[in-house]
């Protein structure tokens, strides 16, 4: 018995091949941690993108409500009335040179 040489790589294949069972096991195990680890990593991906698209969309709204208010203070009426009076020299019409036209 002293001179036979046992093959290692033969005897693990054929203690594996005994516990086939468990072997699946072992791989099922890693297979699943390692699916989780992945999937954890995507969700926290994720999770940063959307956290960032909501600032960006906060941004917007903001900047929306801006122009909104911009846009009211454009168009008042005083403002659009002082405008027509000084760059397209508009004025009120005179009571005395009104023309009223009746249509038949």
């Amino acid at each position: 018995m002293a001179d036979e040489r046992i093959n290692l790589s033969r005897e693990i294949v054929a203690d594996l091949w005994r516990h086939k069972l468990q072997l699946l096991l072992v791989v099922a195990v890693l297979g699943t941690a390692f699916a989780v680890i992945l999937v954890t990593n995507m969700t926290r991906g994720m999770t940063a993108k959307y956290n960032e698209m909501m600032a960006e969309r906060d941004a917007l709204e903001i900047e929306w409500r801006h122009l909104l208010l911009e846009q009211g203070t454009l168009a008042e009426h005083s403002r659009v009335a002082a405008l027509a009076m000084e760059k397209l020299q508009m004025a009120r019409p005179v009571v005395t040179t009104e023309k009223v036209i009746i249509q038949p």
